[in-house]
């Protein structure tokens, strides 16, 4: 035996020795202080919500203009605000693509996909929302062609090294950005910009890891400034940074920080970090306290199922991790949704004006055709199923399942 231990002492000293260097080899950024970066936070969470707060008081007028004209034609419909929800969720994005396209079948009377003031996504969310944001029948046609016929280059490991700390994430996502940069063309950016200056809102959630903060950034605006400089890297730059799986997809670097997924400090993004005289209904009330009170109606689609799967797991740190990452993302989800339908409840028993929630999620019984990710029949039939329910009225639920 100890003829055998030496030779292999001697490998792991050298596999040490190159995994070492190899490492080293690794992208550093300048280590800023610790009080740098709360100062950082704090500027730009100020920064923040001065634009909430212009944003939000031209999202109002648009309002107001809307409901006085349809005031001045015969409705009676209060004045209503429409806000979209779309989940993080991978691949399992296909069912949202599936329900916003059966969604549009919908006619009056059974809850037809409105024109929404708001439309935020996070992960994959955000990658649907500038399409449900512009929301034309052929803009969905668009993404849910996108979710059903993934290319194999979407994805692509690094390797067998694909380990080693030199390298920013397991895996590389060039077919990903080849096809979002056709998606998110000038001509489909510069028809956000035209939203964006209409006063409707397009927001997608990151994560600065930098300072430990969810930041959303509003993309109309980025559209607009695209439009105006002729550079759209920055909008396709945000759409990877709120899509960056930690770990496995790239990390985007951004005005000096360093960005990932928005689903790790919050997969559904709804404001309920803005204090309550920061609401829209309370800010209505403040801006036209002699019209009706403004209708806020949230619809939520989450890409996944509300209720996680049991499912054996088998001892080994891949599988732990993976299970452990999954069922905390769902977790905070269903306590965000919590949190949003409290929110509601109180506000509605406040009588200052009301709030309506609807949510929709992948059916409990339905199971992946196909195991692993970003598997074609397994996206096809997720955006099946989403057509399906997205035709379907009563597919929306007002409550979560004990």
């Amino acid at each position: 035996m100890p003829e055998a231990t030496a030779p292999i002492r001697h490998f792991a000293i050298a596999a040490a020795l190159v995994l070492a260097a190899l490492g080293g080899c690794a992208r550093h950024r300048t280590i800023d202080s610790e009080e740098n970066l709360l100062a950082r936070r704090d500027r730009l969470a100020a920064r923040n919500n001065e634009v909430i707060a212009e944003l939000l008081a031209k999202l109002l007028e648009r309002v107001r203009v809307e409901y006085e004209a349809k005031k001045s034609a015969g409705s009676n419909e209060p004045p209503t605000c429409d806000i979209l929800v779309i989940s993080g969720g991978g691949d399992f994005g296909a069912f949202g693509a599936g329900f916003l396209k059966g969604w549009g079948a919908v006619r009056e009377g059974g809850l037809p996909r409105p024109q929404f003031e708001i439309v935020s996504g996070v992960s994959t969310g955000a990658l649907i929302a500038p399409f449900a944001y512009l929301g034309d029948d052929a803009d969905i046609a668009d993404v849910v062609h996108l979710y059903t016929n993934p290319r194999p280059d979407w994805v692509r490991e690094r390797g067998i090294l694909f380990f080693l700390p030199a390298n920013e994430s397991f895996a590389e996502v060039p077919g990903l950005e080849r096809e979002l940069r056709t998606a998110i063309d000038d001509a489909r950016i510069a028809r956000i910009a035209e939203q964006g200056r209409l006063g409707r809102m397009l927001v997608v959630n990151t994560t600065d890891l930098d300072d430990g903060s969810p930041r959303a950034f509003e993309l109309s605006r980025v559209a607009i400034r695209a439009t105006e400089t002729g550079d759209p890297s920055r909008m396709h730059k945000l759409l990877l940074a709120s899509s960056g799986i930690p770990g496995a997809f790239p990390p985007r670097e951004i005005d000096g920080g360093l960005y990932v997924d928005g689903g790790v400090t919050g997969n559904i993004l709804y404001g309920g970090r803005l204090r309550r005289e920061q609401s829209i209904g309370s800010l209505w009330k403040q801006a036209y306290p002699d019209l009706s009170p403004v209708r806020v109606r949230y619809w939520v689609i989450l890409n996944n199922w509300l209720l996680t799967p049991p499912k054996t797991t088998q001892p080994n740190w891949v599988d732990v991790i993976a299970r452990s990452v999954d069922l905390a993302v769902r977790s905070s989800t269903v306590t965000g949704l919590r949190h949003l339908l409290t929110i509601a409840e109180l506000e509605n028993l406040r009588g200052d004006y009301s709030v309506e929630v609807r949510i929709v999620a992948i059916p409990t019984a339905w199971r992946p055709p196909v195991e692993g990710v970003f598997e074609e029949e397994t996206m096809r039939d997720l955006a099946r199923v989403g057509e399906e329910m997205g035709r379907d009225p009563n597919a929306w639920i007002r409550e979560l399942p004990e």
